[in-house]
C-alpha cells in the first residue's frame, strides 16, 4: 500500500529540487516515486520524462554526469544507478529489485582512489530482471530481457535476451 504522506514528501522534495536547479535538473509531469533518494553534485543534467514510477529506495547519484530517464519506466524496491559521465534509459523499461547501474568502475590499479568512467545506454522497452548489475561501456538495445541475476558489461543488441553474463558481446550462461 503507498504511504500517501510519503508520496507528498517526495512531491514536495522533487519540486524545491527543480527551482533549485532550472537549468540542471528536468523531471515531467506525474511521477509516483516513493523513498526517492537524489545526490546531485558538481556540474550534473539530469532529465526523467513523464509517468515513471518507483516502489521503494531508488537511489540517483548524479555527479558531474548527465543522467537521461525516458518515460513510463518502472523501478522496483532498492535500485541504484550512480552516474559520473553518462547514462541514458529509454522508455517503457522496468527494472526488477536490487537493480545497480554504474557508468564508472575503480581504478584499483591507482594509488590514489579515482575511477574511470564511460557511459552506459539502454534502449527502448527493456526489461531488467532483479538483481541485476550493468556496468559502465555497456549498450542494451531495443526489446531485450536481461534475466535475473545477470551482469553486463558490453554489448546487447536489440530483441535479444541474456541469460547469464555479458562480456564484449559474448553471452556466457551460468549452470
Amino acid at each position: 500500500m503507498r504511504n500517501p504522506f510519503l508520496y507528498g514528501v517526495n512531491l514536495l522534495r522533487i519540486c524545491f529540487l527543480k527551482l533549485m536547479y532550472p537549468k540542471k535538473l528536468s523531471i515531467g509531469f506525474l511521477q509516483s516515486f516513493e523513498k526517492i533518494r537524489l545526490e546531485l553534485k558538481g556540474d550534473f543534467k539530469v532529465s526523467i520524462g513523464n509517468f515513471n514510477q518507483s516502489r521503494e529506495k531508488l537511489y540517483l547519484g548524479v555527479s558531474n554526469g548527465e543522467l537521461k530517464i525516458g518515460q513510463h519506466c518502472f523501478f522496483n524496491i532498492n535500485c541504484s544507478i550512480t552516474c559520473l559521465e553518462r547514462i541514458e534509459i529509454g522508455n517503457e523499461c522496468k527494472f526488477g529489485n536490487n537493480l545497480v547501474i554504474v557508468d564508472h568502475d575503480h581504478n584499483f590499479k591507482s594509488s590514489s582512489p579515482e575511477f574511470i568512467s564511460g557511459s552506459v545506454k539502454i534502449g527502448n522497452n527493456v526489461w531488467v530482471g532483479s538483481n541485476v548489475t550493468i556496468l559502465r561501456n555497456s549498450t542494451i538495445g531495443d526489446n531485450c530481457v536481461i534475466a535475473a541475476g545477470s551482469v553486463i558489461k558490453g554489448n546487447v543488441k536489440s530483441d535479444h535476451m541474456v541469460i547469464g553474463n555479458v562480456k564484449n558481446s559474448r553471452l556466457i550462461v551460468n549452470k
